[in-house]
């Protein structure tokens, strides 16, 4: 996918960095000359405009991108102009980050509706974290249900996935095993995806590297991580 990040602060340039590992072409656009430097070997298509005069979407393909993704941090009212801009060129898809509940509704009032404030996404990620330790990434699916990359816990290395029988004692299903060397969920970033196992054999032992992308209750993935959590 071809993603458009305007701002490159501190938000904006992880963005940028995760998106393009992930194997997405992205537009990179910045006002400051030194987020320009900063990024200019790492991404092809990189711009030094100020987005808030439209004359200077001339040289941006707003209209080729999947998303743009405003990732301006403290300039409140750069913030709307350029969203005013990007919304006037007919922008498929606008997601903005927002400073404050107020920035908040104005770009609502804009029809702007994809709205997300990085640190409180950061904090809520680091808590699950901290909550679960072994967790690496999880997604939510409502009902209580979610999908969970976990470590795989040290007393399973060895067993085969018959023996422990997830689905009859945890009801989990297990979807696959991917391996990622050095896993750890405590990182800046999502934790590299080296190799997917496909559909797990019953019969395969479980590996000290193996990371497991389970589905079910969240309930059960964290009765699991008890039952075999180390004991001290």
């Amino acid at each position: 996918m071809r993603f458009c990040i305007i701002g490159l602060g501190s938000f904006g340039t992880h963005l940028t960095r995760q998106l393009t590992r992930d194997g997405h072409e992205i537009v990179a656009v910045d006002n400051n000359p030194a987020h320009i430097a900063a990024l200019k070997d790492e991404v092809e298509y990189i711009i030094q405009a100020d987005c808030t005069d439209l004359n200077a979407f001339h040289e941006i393909p707003i209209d080729e991108c999947d998303a743009v993704i405003l990732a301006i941090g403290e300039n409140f009212e750069a913030s709307l102009s350029i969203a005013a801009n990007v919304q006037q060129l007919g922008a498929r898809r606008i997601i903005s980050r927002i400073i404050n509940p107020l920035h908040g509704r104005l770009l609502k009032l804009l029809k702007i509706d994809e709205l997300l404030i990085p640190e409180a996404m950061a904090a809520a990620w680091l808590a699950r974290s901290l909550k679960t330790p072994d967790v690496i990434n999880s997604l939510e699916l409502g009902g209580g249900f979610e999908i969970a990359q976990i470590l795989v816990p040290r007393p399973l290395v060895g067993i085969t996935l018959q023996q422990v029988d997830l689905r009859g004692r945890y009801d989990l299903n297990l979807v696959t095993i991917a391996k990622g060397r050095g896993a750890t969920p405590l990182s800046s970033t999502r934790h590299p995806i080296n190799k997917v196992l496909g559909i797990p054999l019953p019969t395969r032992d479980f590996e000290e590297d193996d990371i497991l992308v389970l589905f079910g209750q969240a309930k059960d993935i964290r009765r699991l991580m008890r039952d075999y959590g180390e004991k001290a």
